[in-house]
């Protein structure tokens, strides 16, 4: 593919970085750019806010096969490293797995894209038999909606996350409101399990899955001068992570200071809140992202 593809009203489709092929959006409200591995998020721009709202990696790798550092992967159907199988891939597998669109429409000020998960190939690791869909729409806010669908003729476990790399001026100055009272199991401290209190304040390495949560979050970013609101539905989890400078210096995917500008914040459903589906059974797990100036807090 040599040239742009226009495969909808303001969206085009174009080869790459790495080879890969990337869908670029355009709204009246806002733009986006996602990458058809893994149908990831890797831009979003509202016309209500001047900064970008996701944040990727100077040294993310863009090649076949491989995750990339940023954005929103999607995290499916296991979260983290798979539970028996130490061979599998970190988060499942559907992050790099080649999507197709499957549709495309202008509805109003909004650009809706509709891609499905191609036959994922899960060597090595553990295979679903499952219909993966993702809906995404670009505005002046950012929505996404990921539905998936138990083609197995027995139930389905699963874990879930849509793993968001928020941009943010610095971590160090930021606050996240709405967790209060959640129930916090802490990865960097053997998963010890505790009832958080007040606001999110960041001073060192952050890794906690808040459990049984369906509430929205706030992220306060007074450097940036904005807040993003970010409202879940069919999720009960919301994972809270940062590296800071020590994890970061082990991951030859996270090049310098780029920790200080970046906070993961995911709607999921991870832990104790897995999933199971009958044959045949949905479900789907959805995001909204709205970055407003702080002024209209």
């Amino acid at each position: 593919m040599q040239q742009e593809l226009s495969i909808g009203e303001g969206v085009r489709l174009r080869r790459g970085a790495g080879d890969l092929d990337y869908l670029h959006v355009r709204a009246a409200g806002g733009s986006a750019m996602l990458s058809l591995q893994g149908a990831q998020l890797l831009e979003y721009r509202s016309a209500l806010s001047p900064e970008p709202l996701l944040w990727v990696s100077e040294a993310a790798e863009y090649r076949q096969g491989r995750p990339l550092r940023g954005g929103i992967p999607i995290c499916w159907p296991w979260f983290g490293a798979h539970p028996d199988d130490a061979g599998a891939p970190a988060h499942g597998y559907a992050r790099i797995t080649p999507w197709t669109v499957h549709a495309t429409e202008r509805v109003d000020d909004v650009v809706v894209l509709v891609l499905r998960m191609s036959e994922p190939a899960c060597a090595p690791g553990p295979c679903w038999r499952a219909e993966l869909e993702l809906r995404v729409e670009v505005g002046e806010s950012l929505r996404l909606r990921l539905r998936t669908r138990n083609l197995e003729p027995r139930p389905m476990r699963l874990t879930e996350a849509l793993h968001a790399y928020l941009r943010v001026g610095d971590v160090r100055r930021v606050r996240v409101r709405g967790l209060d009272a959640a129930t916090s199991v802490d990865k960097l401290a053997g998963l010890r399990s505790e009832v958080h209190h007040g606001d999110l304040r960041f001073d060192g390495p952050i890794d906690r899955m808040f459990v049984g949560t369906p509430s929205s979050c706030v992220v306060e970013d007074p450097v940036l001068g904005r807040h993003i609101r970010i409202t879940k539905n069919g999720s009960a989890s919301t994972v809270v992570w940062n590296p800071w400078q020590e994890g970061a210096a082990r991951m030859p995917d996270m090049a310098g200071a780029g920790w200080e500008r970046m906070l993961c914040v995911e709607a999921g459903n991870v832990e104790r809140d897995l999933i199971t589906l009958l044959p045949g059974a949905e479900h789907e797990l959805g995001a909204h992202y709205q970055a407003l100036p702080s002024s209209g807090a």
